[in-house]
């Protein structure tokens, strides 16, 4: 997906204070789920997951400071998740090699199952940290989306979902 950043990642407060007019509760909504959001889409219609990429493949170093520095390789997974066949989510996350080797296996063979269906079933996963940003896709149209820091045995992944929900509360703060 040709997303660009449209500003700096955020903390919730800074998020929290951009997002707070009525027209904003569907995207805060999406932004806060603390839950699968997979099953999100599914209880509002039919859901596919469409997998883009599973390598090892390369990763910005805005990306290697957020795990952390770790070092060595690291698994890069896209995917978009539809909903009645129309693009909703747009994720990507970066897994080390050492992450599925020490931390969890199954990390490095999802294949075309959710990563919500191990995340949120297994208690061996601690999120640490949640940042927010606004990105500008094509034809300038704008979208929120958040990147988490999650430990599993004390090692790091990170999972970034972009929601395809346009935002057009345009406000001066962002276009900083």
């Amino acid at each position: 997906m040709n997303l660009m950043h449209a500003r700096e990642w955020i903390s919730f407060e800074e998020m929290n204070l951009l997002l707070c007019d009525k027209e904003d509760k569907e995207i805060k909504s999406w932004l806060l789920e603390e839950g699968p959001i997979t099953e999100r889409i599914k209880s509002n219609g039919d859901f596919e997951l469409e997998l883009v990429k599973d390598k090892v493949d390369f990763v910005r170093d805005d990306e290697k400071i957020f795990l952390g520095n770790i070092g060595g390789k690291i698994k890069v997974r896209e995917v978009f998740l539809r909903e009645n066949n129309k693009p909703k989510v747009w994720a990507r996350s970066c897994i080390p090699l050492k992450t599925i080797k020490g931390g969890l296996s199954s990390l490095g063979e999802l294949g075309n199952k959710p990563l919500g269906d191990i995340l949120f079933e297994k208690d061996v996963f601690k999120k640490k940290d949640v940042l927010y940003s606004l990105f500008r896709g094509e034809f300038l149209k704008h979208y929120w989306g958040r990147k988490i820091k999650y430990l599993v045995n004390d090692l790091p992944f990170s999972v970034m979902e972009v929601f395809l929900i346009e935002y057009i509360q345009f406000k001066d703060s962002i276009h900083e």
